[in-house]
C-alpha cells in the first residue's frame, strides 16, 4: 500500500460518511430531489428509499476497501477509488429518486393542489456577514509556498520533479523556473474561483416555500453563510495540498519520513474539512427537521404549494429549462447554485469550465518532460 493509495481510500471514505448523513440535509419537500406537497413528508416510500440508499452505501464503502487492500492497482485503488466511490454513489442517489418519483406519479400526489412558483428577488443581495478570519488560514499557507518557493530556488538543480506517482516517487521533471510557475498558477486560480464564488456568488433564482415563505427565506440566508464558510475552508484545504507539493518540488519533504509526514499532514487537513462539513450538516439537518414538523401535518387541497418541475431536474441534480431566463438557480440539495443548462449562456460557461480544468492538465504536461 502507498501513501497516496491509503489517503484516497480515507477520502473515499470520507465522502461516502458525509454522503450517509445527505438524507437528512434534504429539504423535506425535495427528498432525493424528488419536488413532493407537503402532506407527502412522512409518505414510507421515501422512508424505504433511504434505508436501501445508506444499504448501497455500506456496499459501496466494502469495495473502496477491496480495491485499496486486495485490487492493488492504479486503475482501482488510490485516485481510481475515489472516482469509483462518486460513480457508485451517484447510482445509489439516482436509484432512490426513481423509486420516489415512480410512486409520486403513479399516486398523483399533486392531484387537486394549486401549484405556484414563489421566488425573492433581494435575497442574493443579503451580506453574508463571513468574517475574513476565516480566510486568514489559507493566506498563511500562500505566504508560505511563496517563501519557501523564494528561499529554496538559488539552491535548486536546474531541473526539478513537476509529478509524483503513487508510490510518492517523481516520474516528471522541468526546470525549475517552469515547475514552480506551474505550482503557483494553478493555486492562485483555484484560490481567486473559490474566493470569488464565496463572497460574489453569482445571481441565483432564489425558488421559495409558499407554504411557509418567512421560514425558508430564513433558512435560505443562513444556508448561504454556511456556503461561504464551506468555501473559504476547502480554500484552505487546496492550498495545504499545494503547500505539499511545493515541498516536494523544492526538496524540503524528502527522505525516509517524508511519506510519514506528507500522510499526517494530508490526513489532518482532510479531517479538518470534514469537521467543518459535519458541523455545517448537522446543522442544516436540524434546520430541515424544524421545517418539516411544520409543514407536514397535512395539506389540505387548497393550499398552495410549490410547483411540480421535476421535469426540469433530470436525475434530480441537474437543471435543464430552456424556458428559464435564469442562468443560476439554487440546488434542490445542498448548498450553492448550479447552471441551467438549457441557457445559453449556462452551456458556454459549463463549456468554459471544461477547457479550464482540461487547459490546467495540458500546461502541467506540457512543462515537464
Amino acid at each position: 500500500m502507498t501513501t497516496m493509495v491509503i489517503l484516497m481510500d480515507i477520502l473515499s471514505l470520507a465522502v461516502l460518511l458525509f454522503a450517509w448523513f445527505w438524507p437528512n440535509m434534504m429539504q423535506p419537500t425535495l427528498p432525493f430531489g424528488v419536488r413532493i406537497p407537503p402532506d407527502r413528508i412522512q409518505a414510507p416510500i421515501i422512508a424505504h428509499a433511504r434505508r436501501e440508499y445508506r444499504l448501497s452505501l455500506l456496499v459501496i464503502a466494502l469495495l473502496v476497501v477491496a480495491s485499496g487492500w486486495f485490487l492493488y492497482a492504479e486503475l482501482l485503488a488510490g485516485p481510481g477509488s475515489l472516482l469509483v466511490t462518486l460513480i457508485l454513489l451517484f447510482l445509489a442517489f439516482f436509484s432512490a429518486h426513481t423509486r420516489i418519483a415512480q410512486v409520486k406519479a403513479r399516486e398523483d400526489w399533486y392531484a387537486g393542489l394549486r401549484q405556484v412558483v414563489m421566488t425573492d428577488t433581494d435575497l442574493h443581495q443579503v451580506n453574508t456577514k463571513i468574517s475574513w478570519l476565516w480566510l486568514l488560514p489559507s493566506l498563511l499557507l500562500l505566504a508560505a509556498m511563496i517563501v519557501i518557493a523564494i528561499v529554496r530556488y538559488p539552491a535548486l538543480p536546474a531541473v526539478i520533479p513537476t509529478h509524483f506517482g503513487l508510490n510518492g516517487q517523481p516520474d516528471a521533471w522541468t526546470t525549475k523556473a517552469a515547475g514552480l510557475l506551474t505550482t503557483f498558477i494553478p493555486t492562485i486560480l483555484i484560490n481567486a474561483l473559490i474566493l470569488g464564488l464565496a463572497y460574489f456568488p453569482p445571481v441565483l433564482r432564489q425558488q421559495i416555500d409558499p407554504t411557509n415563505p418567512k421560514a425558508d427565506i430564513q433558512r435560505q440566508r443562513l444556508m448561504r453563510q454556511d456556503l461561504t464558510k464551506i468555501l473559504l475552508g476547502m480554500i484552505t484545504f487546496v492550498n495545504v495540498v499545494f503547500l505539499m507539493t511545493m515541498l516536494m518540488v523544492t526538496n524540503v519533504l524528502s527522505g525516509d519520513y517524508s511519506s510519514l509526514l506528507f500522510s499526517a499532514i494530508m490526513g489532518g487537513a482532510i479531517l479538518l474539512i470534514l469537521g467543518l462539513l459535519a458541523y455545517v450538516g448537522y446543522i442544516t439537518a436540524r434546520r430541515n427537521h424544524t421545517q418539516a414538523d411544520a409543514t407536514s401535518q397535512g395539506t389540505p387541497k387548497d393550499t398552495v404549494v410549490t410547483r411540480d418541475d421535476d421535469r426540469f431536474w433530470p436525475g434530480g441534480i441537474f437543471y435543464n429549462n430552456p424556458d428559464d431566463p435564469a442562468i443560476f438557480v439554487s440546488k434542490r440539495f445542498g448548498l450553492g447554485g448550479t447552471i441551467n443548462f438549457g441557457h445559453p449562456i449556462g452551456k458556454a460557461i459549463t463549456v468554459v469550465f471544461i477547457v479550464f480544468i482540461v487547459g490546467i492538465v495540458i500546461l502541467a504536461k506540457f512543462t515537464a518532460h
